[in-house]
């Protein structure tokens, strides 16, 4: 038993004591808490936009009646730069609003393209001769014409391939410009598409991260990132591209 009066609660150490072990228990936490902090991965942020090494890039749609009446002027005030506009579905079927897109394309000061979807199974001769009668009097600032690449018609890749190499000759002869081919990763699974690997590429791949080429191309020049977007002045959804390069390159493309 103790000899003298019991000490309060807290009294077991002097003041001086006990402030120097609290100032102490204070630093050694801080200091656990630098370690964790020191120790622990960076968290990463996610960019907003896959830059895929390409630099600059320029937005632009593609469009067909599909997306029926366009507010042209509202979507170059949306920041749309450029419109590929769909000429026809084959020989024969011509996409009813294309001439009034054409013209309003153009008047509201996009750059604007002309592409026909292509039927392997149709005539070559004839869907090549749509496109060059449309287009024998394009200006010069417009882009080159393109072939849209989606569908086999029942043909081995390699056929596609070089029913698709004689549009791009014949069409390259009438018209005095390089087309562009349009086309994904689908169509040429099991190869095929060397014949057309030296045609300017706009690539079909919905990703958020960069796209995936179709062999043997290695680069592209035109992308389309997805068949859901939404611009002002166009009803319900729309493709929406991106060209590598900025707009001053844009119009040197044609």
């Amino acid at each position: 038993m103790p000899s003298g009066p019991v000490p309060r609660r807290g009294a077991l150490f002097p003041p001086v004591v006990r402030k120097t072990v609290l100032g102490l228990a204070v630093l050694a936490l801080g200091l656990a808490a630098a370690v964790v902090l020191l120790s622990s991965p960076p968290r990463r942020v996610k960019p907003a936009r896959t830059d895929c090494h390409v630099g600059p890039t320029t937005p632009g749609i593609d469009v067909s009646y599909y997306q029926e009446a366009i507010d042209w002027p509202r979507v170059r005030r949306a920041g749309i730069r450029f419109a590929f506009i769909r000429l026809s579905d084959g020989a024969a079927q011509r996409d009813p609003r294309f001439a009034i897109n054409w013209t309003e394309a153009r008047r509201a000061g996009l750059v604007r393209g002309a592409y026909q979807f292509f039927r392997p199974d149709q005539s070559v001769a004839a869907q090549a001769e749509l496109m060059i009668a449309a287009m024998r009097d394009r200006q010069r600032d417009d882009l080159p014409p393109v072939i849209d690449l989606e569908v086999d018609g029942g043909l081995a890749a390699p056929v596609v391939a070089a029913r698709a190499r004689a549009w791009v000759d014949r069409v390259r002869a009438g018209l005095g410009v390089e087309p562009i081919v349009y086309t994904g990763g689908d169509l040429w699974r099991n190869g095929g598409a060397e014949l057309l690997a030296s045609q300017p590429l706009w690539v079909a791949h919905y990703t958020q991260g960069c796209p995936t080429l179709p062999t043997p191309w290695t680069r592209w020049t035109f992308w389309q990132h997805t068949d859901r977007g939404a611009v002002p002045g166009i009803d319900g959804t729309v493709d929406l591209d991106q060209f590598a390069g900025t707009l001053g390159e844009l119009h040197a493309e044609r």
